[in-house]
């Protein structure tokens, strides 16, 4: 891709575009009852061969899910399967309103040549968090989600080969950034400091794998690897761009942005606030792994 690349996609591109308006409580059902299923139709048709999705407020909370087709007829065959999904879900009230937009692509946060990876990273980890939505429920779900959260982040960075020391930079980068969002102090730093604490143990168990294969949270690891499977290609370019430094928006900040769309997906609302929680308990983790690490090589 040159600078050249397209930026915007109105209906008839090779994008579509629907805006899915529904309640914070309801989103995940529209997720798991009509997303899941028309995008799994969809591709099985080979109607379409990606496509990928937000939560969004403008400021009314919806879903923006966008579907990549290559043959221009393909847009009616996407609409009328997307219409006969939907459609109960608009008589019981559950969606209130359905838009067409304009995609418009975020070309500098991603880079013009790296934008259609982006775009296939997305579809992967939205095709995982449909999934992984599918399989978890009620307050025991709500646990599994920000655990689930910390190992996909954690995941995402060993599939681009971070260190522990780079885990660690990165994170307190991210802590740092949502502190200063937030209005950290020494009150929010001690509350935050204590959450960890008491779930230092369950945090250690989910990110260390050692216990993956008795795990309750087995099948959702699975979904993880297969993602890992399926963006092993799109890292190993990107990871080729960035040793050749062709990259032209440095890594770091794109896995930022990366981490931050998988956050949006995963949780329902006050997606931010629970950014600066999973990042600050990844930063304590990195640090006790590393000072742990140290201690070794000092005992042997």
């Amino acid at each position: 891709m040159n600078k050249e690349v397209k930026r915007k996609f109105i209906i008839g591109d090779e994008w579509l575009y629907y805006k899915l308006y529904t309640g914070p409580k309801t989103a995940d059902k529209i997720l798991t009852e009509v997303i899941k299923p028309v995008t799994e139709k969809l591709l099985l048709d080979n109607i379409i061969d990606k496509w990928f999705f937000i939560r969004y407020a403008d400021p009314k909370l919806h879903i923006r899910v966008r579907f990549h087709y290559k043959s221009p007829e393909k847009i009616f065959n996407i609409t009328e399967i997307v219409k006969k999904f939907i459609n109960p879900y608009i008589e019981d009230g559950l969606i209130w309103k359905v838009q067409a937009d304009t995609y418009n692509r975020e070309i500098e946060r991603y880079g013009y040549d790296t934008i259609e990876l982006a775009e296939d990273l997305f579809f992967r980890d939205s095709e995982m968090i449909v999934n992984m939505l599918d399989l978890i429920e009620g307050d025991e779900g709500e646990v599994v989600r920000w655990l689930f959260s910390l190992r996909a982040i954690d995941a995402l960075l060993e599939n681009f080969k971070y260190d522990e020391q780079q885990k660690l930079n990165l994170s307190e980068k991210l802590k740092t950034g949502f502190g200063k969002e937030f209005g950290m102090n020494k009150s929010l730093k001690r509350q935050l400091d204590m959450k960890f604490r008491k779930e230092r143990f369950v945090i250690n168990n989910v990110l260390n794998r050692k216990n993956d294969s008795e795990s309750e949270m087995k099948q959702l690891f699975e979904l993880l690897n297969k993602k890992s499977s399926d963006i092993e290609q799109i890292v190993s370019y990107l990871l080729e761009k960035n040793v050749n430094n062709k990259l032209q928006a440095p890594l770091d900040d794109l896995l930022s942005s990366y981490i931050h769309m998988t956050m949006n997906r995963i949780f329902k609302s006050k997606q931010r606030v629970h950014e600066m929680v999973i990042y600050d308990f990844l930063y304590h983790y990195y640090t006790s792994n590393i000072a742990k690490m140290k201690y070794c090589k000092v005992g042997s």
